[in-house]
């Protein structure tokens, strides 16, 4: 049996902030939040591992210019920028979303992106509205959401991350292993 916890109605629209519509869960939502706690908190640590950590099992780092196949990769935590991001379509928001801030109109952020985004809502072809920035962008496999988040990033002069697991199919790249993808700018 699952615990049941009541959310009052002003923290349930705080998370709603930070939810993508028809994607995230209030759970995912926290879960989110939760990830990108514990990871300020291993960073403020120094690196280490609160001691109450479980201890994950070995990640791999690719080339973030030459990834590996990401076919059946699901993602176990990324973020552009500082920002959380659930999923590979989940990333590709955040870095629109971040990318929005810098290019303030439509056709500059039209000019800058790899992702096919149409300005207002579009919900049909695999359409996901942001409403925030008034885009829809179209959802993309995993790797030309690794792809293009990237070029964002480095439009952008922004850290991105994404740490991930190949799910044990047939065609996964290395099933059942961990990567981790990661682009600083020089400094």
């Amino acid at each position: 049996m699952m615990p049941v916890v009541r959310i009052p109605e002003n923290v349930f629209a705080r998370l709603q902030k930070h939810a993508e519509p028809f994607v995230d869960t209030p759970v995912s939502v926290i879960e989110r939040l939760l990830d990108f706690y514990e990871r300020q908190r291993r960073s403020s640590a120094g690196g280490k591992e609160p001691a109450a950590a479980a201890v994950k099992p070995s990640v791999k780092a690719f080339n973030p210019n030459k990834p590996p196949d990401l076919t059946y990769a699901k993602m176990i935590e990324a973020e552009f920028d500082g920002t959380p991001a659930s999923n590979w379509n989940d990333l590709v928001a955040v870095a629109h979303r971040s990318a929005a801030e810098r290019f303030t109109t439509y056709e500059e952020l039209r000019a800058e992106t790899k992702s096919n985004i149409v300005q207002g809502e579009k919900t049909d072809t695999g359409f996901h509205y942001l409403p925030d920035i008034d885009v829809s962008v179209q959802g993309i496999d995993a790797d030309s959401a690794w792809r293009n988040a990237l070029h964002l990033a480095r439009r952008l002069g922004v850290t991105i991350r994404a740490e991930f697991e190949w799910r044990d199919k047939p065609g996964a790249a290395h099933p059942g292993k961990r990567g981790y993808l990661e682009w600083t700018p020089a400094k």
